[in-house]
């Protein structure tokens, strides 16, 4: 199943917003403030958990975290570095 037909992303605050912010552009600081922004907004998402589990699915390899966008309030090198640490002991 994509994430793109989880029954929470209808709900989820950022489809009323686009797709644009959280395909940030730019250089230095005009770069870093655009992610900032993305990130602010999936910070006070309820779905922001289950998005990131999903993105973090649906790419599934660590060459594939190279994707543009923030997904799940996370840049693809922080989805990256996060895939790649240990798993938490239970």
């Amino acid at each position: 199943m994509s994430i793109r037909t989880r029954s929470w992303e209808a709900e989820a605050p950022c489809r009323e917003i686009g797709p644009d912010i959280f395909h940030p552009v730019g250089r230095g600081r005009e770069l870093t403030e655009a992610i900032a922004a993305a990130k602010a907004i999936c910070s006070i998402c309820p779905f922001q958990p289950a998005y990131l589990a999903d993105a973090l699915d649906w790419e599934g390899t660590a060459d594939r975290y190279s994707r543009d966008g923030i997904w799940g309030g996370l840049t693809g090198p922080e989805r990256a570095a996060l895939a790649t640490q240990p798993a938490a002991a239970a």
